[in-house]
């Protein structure tokens, strides 16, 4: 069996290293992923469970936790297809980048075209007969392929002239504004992180981002003011930024700060939560992180806190050491989207940003991002095969293990 330390034929002492880091890090970005969705999934069951009971009551032909299990096909839908990325040659995926992208636009389009306010005034949501897709959550993967592409291409020099950059900046554009004009502000938070980061870290200076930040942010403000219920909710939160919970008339945040003072360090344990089932909005999707500070305590939390935290280590770790460009770019782009968005939701129920509304990866409700934030991983794996000598890895240990099975079928 091939160890990390043993030699490869053809590999220098630098490729080795290289694929030692390489194997780690795909290893723990593997396991925090797997280990997230499993508790996602779990938590998914503990926070519809108000509602799938009331259904049940409704109607008793209604299958119990119905809405749940669809989560668990979905993520199995996620893993089977990142399985199905990771060994198509990244290659491939790099030359094609540009009809993902297309292809999310249009949907997205699509949305702005059909009839209806959305939910919360947020139109970001494709109904096609009994089935809905969001499709912002497929065009942030195909953003971030086709953005790594694009960037690749350029040197750091060329990186620093507009002119060099227009279609990056057009796509890049293109794709956050159709998400903006469904009223989706949250979302479209999400895509400036994600072009931002990957414009900066490809190379550009921090000062050639201050002009698009103001704009951004003129617009922002414009999209905030129109709309009463936005304007409510950031001037609740400059107004109760430091004051305790009301509990005469709390509001959505005081409500997930009270999950997760009854938590308390252990958690009142899974199912048991109480404010689910009072008057906690989006329990099971965009405030399920208070649902877990509830029912697993701040050892939950915290647990979920250092998974995030081990994913993008395991991220920064392949993009640092990967030896293409595109693959150091694609990696930097999961890390802003997958960790970022993580780590902007938890802020959010926790009080520390106004709440906007983006779903906690691997662990909110939702097929969409189940399954874009898995095929995201997917098409890291497949930059980390490309590796030399990660590939073999998995090869030698693959057959050694069909040796042993045939060893004992002959033995027996």
């Amino acid at each position: 069996m091939m160890r990390q330390n043993e030699p490869v034929e053809g590999l220098s002492a630098k490729d080795l290293v290289r694929r030692n880091v390489i194997l780690q890090s795909l290893l723990l970005m593997i396991a925090s992923a797997l280990m997230l969705i499993t508790i996602g999934v779990f938590m998914v069951f503990s926070a519809t469970a108000p509602s799938s009971i009331s259904a049940v009551s409704r109607d008793p032909s209604t299958q119990l936790f119905a809405v749940a299990l669809r989560q668990t096909i979905f993520a199995v839908l996620g893993i089977v297809g990142a399985g199905f990325l990771a060994f198509i040659p990244y290659k491939l995926l790099q030359r094609v980048a540009l009809l993902p992208l297309l292809l999310g636009v249009v949907l997205q389009t699509l949305v702005l075209l059909q009839d209806g306010d959305g939910v919360a005034g947020n139109n970001n949501w494709l109904r096609i007969g009994n089935f809905a897709l969001q499709p912002s959550e497929f065009l942030k993967l195909a953003l971030i392929i086709w953005l790594a592409m694009m960037l690749a291409r350029l040197t750091v020099d060329e990186i620093q002239h507009y002119k060099t950059i227009i279609i990056p900046v057009l796509g890049f554009g293109a794709s956050m504004g159709v998400v903006l004009l469904g009223g989706d502000v949250g979302t479209a938070l999400v895509f400036v992180l994600i072009g931002a980061g990957m414009f900066w870290l490809a190379g550009l200076r921090s000062g050639q981002l201050v002009p698009p930040a103001f704009v951004f942010g003129f617009l922002a403000t414009i999209l905030i003011v129109i709309r009463p219920s936005r304007l409510y909710r950031v001037g609740d939160y400059f107004t109760n930024l430091l004051t305790l919970p009301d509990q005469i008339t709390p509001t959505q945040l005081d409500y997930a700060l009270f999950a997760f003072g009854s938590g308390g360090v252990t958690g009142v344990g899974i199912g048991a939560g109480k404010e689910k089932w009072r008057d906690l909005a989006e329990a099971h999707t965009d405030f399920i992180f208070a649902v877990i500070g509830e029912e697993l305590g701040m050892i939950g939390a915290f647990t979920i806190i250092l998974l995030f935290l081990a994913l993008g280590w395991s991220l920064i770790r392949i993009a640092m050491n990967h030896h293409d460009r595109y693959a150091q770019l694609l990696a930097v782009g999961a890390l802003l989207w997958l960790c970022g968005q993580a780590f902007a939701n938890m802020w959010v129920v926790t009080g520390l940003l106004p709440v906007f509304g983006v779903p906690l990866p691997f662990v909110s409700m939702g097929g969409s991002s189940m399954m874009a934030t898995v095929w995201m991983l997917g098409a890291v794996i497949a930059t980390t095969l490309d590796v030399p000598g990660v590939r073999e890895t998995f090869t030698a240990r693959r057959g050694l293990v069909r040796q042993a099975r045939a060893l004992i079928r002959r033995k027996s």
